[in-house]
């Protein structure tokens, strides 16, 4: 569960958008499921039977505490918190999110005690939001009844321990490993979310994480990474120390614009924690640092494969591919080298992704961001202790890197025996995950296998041996909606006479 906090001066304007359609008419049947008063006597209702709420009364009773408070009142007292889901959870019916909602304010200290007086508050319900999510929105005024104004103090950080407190009350997957210490993962915005929809598109900042995660799959050096980062369409730049212009201390990405349209750029670290500068330069601790020309220099060689040598390639990576998902069922948790495994899983499945769905929409991509947070470390972590299961996938991502993208329906049927196979490498990590007991990482490792479930129940040889995670923080019911099986891309631009 995620919680999102924001402050405001308006709650007569608040609850008119909560009622009101939602920026991308998201807000079907919004109603309350929770207050500080019987439910019945606070839900708003519609104006002489027509289609506008009557939303006075309502803003006048959560206000009334306010006025009383006067000067003395907190400025800000409008505290606005949104409960979501990921997708992956599914739906809860009302009387839960009413109870998640009594709980999470009680829990906050909004609703007083014998010392003290209660705020009033409401719970609002409606559609799912832009991304699928299921939500409930918390309007809370800050004084309480008697008049006294409520300040608050590290509200947020507390708002994120109550989350992690009701997800095991209420049996709620562990999704946010975040909250477990992991490298953060920035949120999308608004915009972002409205020009994707536009576009058809996935956002720009999701396609360009998954880019240069691909891109540091199996790489040797710094200006290795760099150089697939560009090989794969990606605008590069590098940002110097102040004294020394020499001197990379950062970097930049974007999608090449269409037509004359300007980039919009991205630093590493706002695409995901584990993806800043200095957490990938970890990888390589004791190498010497490419210099901001070299980084201007680098450039990733092409390589062509005939057609039978490309489907070669497929063939070996999804063989060895299976032998590591067996390997890794049978493995014994607690080993030092599994994070450097689970952050190669991750980059893998990030080249298969980019392979099979250049859109970047589609279960694996999906699959390939859950899978990431599944394997992303502490923020002050050393790099992981070498493994040779992690150099084995490096290497499968290395020759899927060269084999590039599918030309026909045949050589895209056997690509997708990788895409399976990697599935199955997802469930055995969600499992070992599991067994761990990092309940944050074995959900996020849980949502990637549940995007990956239909298609090995649908595409894979019989898969009555692979055991699908069910308890300990995994998903107990299925995705939502997840798309059929995925076709690998088959690229039209490739001539093939020229094979």
């Amino acid at each position: 569960m995620i919680p999102k906090v924001t402050y405001g001066t308006d709650v007569d304007g608040l609850l008119k958008y909560l009622f009101g359609p939602g920026k991308a008419e998201e807000h079907v049947s919004p109603h309350l499921v929770a207050g500080y008063d019987d439910v019945a006597l606070l839900a708003p209702k519609k104006r002489d039977g027509g289609g506008k709420w009557s939303l006075g009364e309502l803003g006048a009773r959560l206000k009334a505490p306010q006025i009383a408070a006067g000067e003395r009142g907190v400025q800000q007292y409008v505290w606005q918190c949104s409960l979501s889901l990921p997708a992956q959870e599914g739906q809860l019916d009302d009387a839960t999110w009413g109870r998640i909602a009594g709980r999470f304010v009680a829990e906050m200290g909004f609703t007083g005690d014998a010392e003290r007086a209660g705020c009033r508050w409401v719970a609002v319900r409606h559609g799912l939001s832009a991304n699928g999510n299921d939500h409930v929105h918390l309007v809370v005024t800050l004084a309480t009844e008697d008049g006294a104004p409520v300040w608050l103090r590290q509200d947020k950080r507390r708002s994120q321990q109550v989350a992690d407190l009701l997800e095991d009350e209420f049996g709620l997957g562990k999704w946010t490993p975040g909250r477990a210490g992991a490298t953060t993962r920035p949120e999308l915005s608004r915009p972002e979310i409205d020009r994707a929809r536009r576009s058809g598109q996935a956002p720009d900042r999701e396609l360009l994480r998954r880019q240069v995660r691909a891109a540091l799959a199996g790489a040797d050096s710094e200006a290795e990474w760099v150089g697939r980062m560009k090989g794969a369409g990606l605008l590069v730049a590098a940002r110097t120390a102040a004294e020394d212009p020499n001197q990379v201390v950062g970097y930049a990405v974007a999608l090449r614009p269409a037509g004359v349209g300007k980039p919009t750029w991205y630093a590493g670290r706002s695409l995901d924690g584990d993806l800043s500068l200095p957490q990938v330069r970890k990888r390589w601790p004791e190498a010497r640092r490419p210099s901001a020309e070299q980084w201007k220099a680098a450039d990733s060689a092409e390589s062509r494969l005939r057609s039978e040598d490309r489907m070669a390639v497929w063939r070996s990576s999804a063989a060895v591919l299976e032998d590591v998902a067996g390997r890794l069922a049978g493995a014994a948790p607690g080993s030092p080298q599994w994070p450097a495994v689970a952050r190669a899983s991750a980059e893998l499945l990030a080249r298969v992704a980019a392979a099979t769905e250049p859109s970047g929409r589609g279960p694996v991509s999906r699959a390939a961001d859950a899978l990431a947070r599944a394997a992303a470390p502490p923020r002050r972590a050393p790099a992981p202790a070498s493994s040779s299961v992690a150099r084995e996938l490096g290497r499968v991502a290395d020759a899927l890197l060269v084999a590039g993208h599918a030309r026909d329906g045949g050589e895209a049927a056997v690509l997708l025996a990788v895409v399976v196979q990697a599935a199955r490498l997802v469930v055995a990590l969600a499992e070992l995950r599991a067994a761990e007991q990092q309940a944050h990482a074995a959900g996020a490792a849980a949502a990637a296998a549940a995007h990956l479930m239909p298609l090995l129940q649908s595409s894979a040889p019989p898969v009555d041996q692979v055991r699908v995670p069910t308890q300990n923080g995994l998903p107990q019911r299925p995705a939502r909606t997840v798309p059929g099986p995925v076709r690998p891309r088959v690229d039209p631009s490739v001539d093939r006479d020229s094979r």
